[in-house]
């Protein structure tokens, strides 16, 4: 009897992957180029709302995956004691990245000051009420 070996397809979805964002590059690029301000008017609202679905849809997708990743890693541990010690070296991972990240953040903006002498006497009326009633159904 006779063992053959296949060979696994190659994965061909991070080069799938380059070749889209070079593609929107390109698009981009060419969009910013070549539209009119009357197709630039047009095209930015639905391009938001593309941008939104694509957001919610990630968001959705999200929580269930780490939700089943959680539950299939604690029963795989099996013994209490385990989980627990494990649970205990994951929230202490967590809580040091968020506070390291944390003075991080603080420190850099210290340092760089982003936003200093940006006038934003003309700001996107538009842009600001869409940012606040997001603000409000947030809270």
């Amino acid at each position: 009897m006779e063992i053959t070996h296949q060979q696994p397809q190659k994965n061909r979805l991070t080069l799938y992957i380059f070749i889209a964002m070079a593609l929107g590059i390109i698009a981009g690029y060419f969009i910013h180029e070549n539209a009119t301000p009357e197709f630039i008017s047009n095209f930015s609202p639905k391009i938001k709302l593309l941008a939104t679905i694509f957001l919610r849809m990630v968001q959705m997708i999200i929580a269930p995956i780490v939700f089943a990743t959680l539950v299939v890693g604690i029963a795989k541990l099996g013994d209490l004691k385990t989980v627990g010690r494990v649970g205990g070296k994951a929230m202490l991972w967590f809580i040091s990245a968020s506070l390291i990240s944390l003075l991080l953040g603080l420190l850099l903006v210290n340092i760089t000051q982003p936003g200093v002498g940006m006038n934003l006497t003309n700001t996107d009326a538009e842009g600001v009420k869409d940012l606040v009633n997001k603000t409000v159904v947030f809270l």
